[in-house]
């Protein structure tokens, strides 16, 4: 009872302030509102799995499952009484049931996330690249599907979903008046509360001597929103070289800047970063192409900062470059997820195992543990919320599932490997 009533005052706290624009928004995460970092995995370009007043929520192929937490199954989002769902064999009544997201053959991986806003599920879909791109919105109920926009002659790329705003990342093409081809991206936003208008460009790249790959992994926490933008930059001669720079934009602001520190060598790059007590903390690297392993074991140094990218100082030293950071809100995680599945794939040589370390908010190592070896293809998994550590699976008979760990058990594991609960969809 105190979840739905703590839900109830989220949604009448946004109902609230949505006439009072969002720079009154406080810096700091709100459950129900907020983009939910924790659930994105490095695999993962929107996160696949949300976490509602009514229990977890998985995108999974072409349909969308909730978890009753209380027997322990997975259900279709669907509330029509004669509906098959996912078992349903005639292809216009499959593409009928409210759960049902149609995942074409040339879909894009951008296209098969999930995200939760305000008692809603949102989910994007389309028929590839250029093709027309949909905006859907579930009822976390199952008893409504609606279409809120679409796209058409536009890559919709990268997209994030923060306090009734939809952010992406648009890719699209022109011509000049000679008819050569010219390529763009502009991060753009598309405002979901109340009458749906046409999305406002907050960024665009422009700068001549860069050629852009566009924008990459879009965070959002508090009042700013977080981007990546790749492509090589020119340095004259015929040299280029990577172009990889982190990007913070103030959304009441609307203020774009680099994400750096002081002292920081223009060769350096900011990949790595999270979210933790309302601050962020991130891991700067030098990648050098010939010597992959040589990078990710250099070590370096952990900063934390606020949201805004100043006030930043050293978190912790002497860490490997190839690890991945992150952080649930009550503790911070280094892991050699990345580097173990880069191993197991081939591209570099590096053995081991998925190995964990936590952190606690004095920065004391509490606890450390293990992936089984059955996962280790999956990159870093959602690190989960302060309760649970969910990671979907798929058996070879083409099954899937979710196995989840309680968090509770933190400062018990010992560097042991963890014991998952296994919960397959029948």
């Amino acid at each position: 009872m105190k979840k739905r009533k703590f839900y109830l005052f989220v949604t009448a706290f946004l109902l609230t302030l949505s006439g009072c624009g969002k720079e009154n928004l406080p810096n700091t995460y709100i459950e129900g509102s907020d983009f939910q970092y924790m659930r994105q995995g490095s695999w993962d370009w929107a996160p696949k799995m949300q976490k509602g007043e009514k229990g977890y929520y998985f995108r999974q192929g072409e349909f969308v499952y909730y978890l009753d937490e209380e027997t322990g199954e997975f259900l279709p989002l669907c509330a029509k009484a004669d509906c098959l769902h996912d078992r349903e064999t005639d292809q216009e009544r499959r593409k009928s049931c409210n759960a049902h997201m149609h995942f074409a053959e040339f879909s894009s991986d951008f296209s098969q996330g999930m995200m939760y806003y305000a008692r809603y599920l949102y989910c994007l879909t389309d028929k590839g690249f250029n093709e027309e791109t949909i905006l859907y919105r579930l009822s976390e109920d199952g008893s409504r599907k609606e279409q809120v926009y679409s796209w058409s002659g536009v890559g919709v790329e990268q997209w994030v979903i923060h306090r009734g705003v939809f952010y992406y990342a648009e890719h699209f093409y022109t011509y000049d008046e000679e008819g050569e081809m010219e390529e763009h991206y502009a991060l753009k936003a598309l405002n979901l509360t109340g009458a749906i208008k046409e999305p406002e460009t907050i960024y665009a790249l422009e700068q001549e001597n860069i050629f852009y790959l566009g924008f990459n992994w879009l965070k959002a926490y508090g009042n700013y929103l977080y981007f990546i933008v790749s492509g090589g930059e020119d340095k004259g001669e015929g040299e280029l070289s990577g172009y990889e720079k982190t990007f913070i934009y103030d959304i009441a602001g609307h203020e774009v800047k680099q994400l750096t520190y002081e002292g920081m060598p223009e060769e350096e790059d900011i990949l790595e970063m999270t979210f933790w007590q309302d601050r962020i903390l991130f891991l700067p690297d030098i990648y050098d192409p010939n010597d992959m392993k040589g990078s990710y074991l250099r070590t370096g140094k952990v900063y934390i900062a606020d949201l805004d990218g100043s006030n930043t100082e050293v978190f912790m030293e002497n860490v490997p470059m190839g690890y991945n950071i992150r952080g649930d809100g009550k503790y911070v995680y280094l892991t050699n997820s990345f580097m173990v599945t880069m191993g197991d794939l081939g591209f570099m040589e590096y053995e081991g195992e998925k190995t964990f370390w936590v952190y606690d908010a004095d920065r004391n190592l509490v606890d450390t543990f293990v992936l089984p070896e059955e996962i280790s293809l999956f990159g870093t998994p959602p690190i989960g919320d302060e309760e649970w550590m969910l990671i979907t699976y798929q058996d070879d008979n083409g099954g899937w599932g979710v196995l989840r760990f309680d968090k509770s058990k933190i400062g018990s594991c010992n560097g042991a490997e963890l014991e998952l609960e296994v919960i397959p969809y029948h």
